[in-house]
């Protein structure tokens, strides 16, 4: 059997908006559902941004 895979270019913000779709997705399965407009406090947007990696 050939294979025929195309390799392609794929940017940095598609990737982040699959990983926002799969987690948003698995989360559903799960139950946990977020409401629309949901906006995160303060102190909690600090302490992600404070322990996210920016580069790996």
């Amino acid at each position: 059997m050939k294979n025929n895979a195309k390799k392609v270019v794929v940017g940095r913000s598609e990737i982040i908006a699959g990983g926002a779709r799969a987690t948003k997705a698995s989360a559903k399965l799960e139950g946990r559902v977020v409401p629309e407009g949901y906006e995160r406090p303060a102190a909690v947007a600090e302490y992600i941004k404070k322990n996210t990696r920016t580069k790996r």
